[in-house]
């Protein structure tokens, strides 16, 4: 086994984005890749695991690789691979939960040793991304498509592929002593890896595309409301984008509503239209209630005893509502409210609503996460 060690030139940028997004500036992120001669663990080779950190103390990024120059140092490789990781928190991945993790994990099985992975949190890059793939242009999501997305230009050519013969290459001008052939097919390969690394890291800056936004500002605007976000990572490149409020249940009284959302390099804004008019709340506990018919509204029991009998009765799932007035806002099906009603057009609908009030302008936390569903649902 040999070790390689390398300064990377990328900028601090997207480890920013990868801090905001998971919400924490303690973890400590160590970026993996790895290089097999095939995709079995059983029939195949592990010939290189390379890791990217930010080394805080020289305030630059370094790479280190470790690499098999023989058939029989899987096993040093991931040791040495295992014991790198306990200095750091979060071990990041381009769809290496579908290949690298596995990959390895069988091979520690194979070998009898520990898995590396268990005492870290893992993220993967590729998921995340994936989660929002229809804000960006991109015929896929290879890594060679998006880390080009991020401007990042390789002068790696190879493809995974390709590897292959090249470490088969290496092999061969080894056990002839190309010792000049050699060096050459092996910094072909560190290169690859390297720039797998880095390509991996900068695709994390697109993630800022889904960070938490910090809101500035709220306003109704002729018939919609104006949310305008401070980033809290700056945005790569603007993006202006058009969305369908839950496409698969529209609003009877609204048909299907639109909503729109640009990101600008330090703001994100989306406008929603509003539903004027009435609308009704419908208790879940209808069994607790009774239903005034006269005046089509439901009161709880501790109140209707006081009403004569023959100007109530039980309240049903279908009746036991209250009606309110005002300017309401649309919610995505998955958006989750605990401290305020819920509004529909009718019991049958499902697309619900919130009251524009005084709470609800004010509630930063509540349009924080309605930003979040809404770009979801791009």
């Amino acid at each position: 086994m040999q070790i390689f060690d390398h300064t990377q030139p990328v900028q601090k940028h997207a480890l920013t984005v990868l801090s905001a997004f998971c919400s924490d500036k303690e973890e400590r992120f160590c970026f993996f890749d790895i290089e097999t001669t095939g995709l079995s663990p059983k029939v195949s080779s592990l010939y290189l695991i390379g890791v990217l950190w930010y080394d805080a103390e020289h305030s630059l990024f370094q790479t280190r690789q470790w690499f098999a120059n023989d058939y029989i140092s899987e096993r040093d490789l991931i040791h040495a691979f295992t014991r790198f990781l306990s200095g750091f928190t979060m071990l990041v991945h381009y769809n290496g939960s579908g290949f690298d993790i596995p990959y390895i994990e069988k091979k520690c099985r194979e070998l009898n040793l520990d898995s590396p992975f268990q005492h870290i949190k893992s993220f993967d890059v590729f998921r995340e991304i994936r989660a929002s793939k229809s804000l960006f242009d991109m015929s896929d999501l290879k890594l060679a498509t998006v880390e080009t997305l991020v401007g990042f230009a390789r002068t790696d050519r190879l493809s995974g592929r390709d590897c292959i013969q090249v470490y088969s290459n290496f092999m061969q001008k080894k056990y002839f002593r190309d010792h000049e052939a050699m060096e050459s097919e092996r910094q072909k390969l560190l290169l690859h890896n390297r720039e797998d690394l880095a390509g991996t890291y900068l695709s994390t800056s697109l993630l800022a595309y889904q960070c938490p936004g910090i809101l500035e500002s709220v306003e109704i605007s002729g018939r919609a409301v104006r949310a305008v976000f401070q980033t809290s990572a700056a945005i790569p490149f603007p993006l202006s984008r058009d969305g369908e409020l839950n496409r698969d249940q529209p609003a009877p009284s609204q048909g299907h509503i639109r909503f729109s959302v640009r990101f600008d390099r330090n703001r994100i804004l989306f406008h929603i239209p509003v539903w004027e008019g009435t609308l009704c709340h419908f208790f879940t506990n209808y069994k607790d209630y009774y239903y005034l018919p006269a005046e089509d509204t439901a009161i709880h029991k501790s109140v209707g005893t006081y009403v004569e009998a023959r100007f109530r009765e039980p309240a049903k799932a279908s009746n036991c509502q209250i009606k309110q007035d005002g300017t309401f806002i649309p919610l995505p099906k998955d958006f989750s409210v605990e401290d305020r009603l819920l509004f529909r057009s009718s019991y049958k609908t499902k697309q619900q609503y919130v009251l524009w009030d005084e709470k609800t302008e004010q509630d930063a936390p509540f349009w924080e996460q309605l930003l979040l569903c809404l770009i979801r649902q791009l």
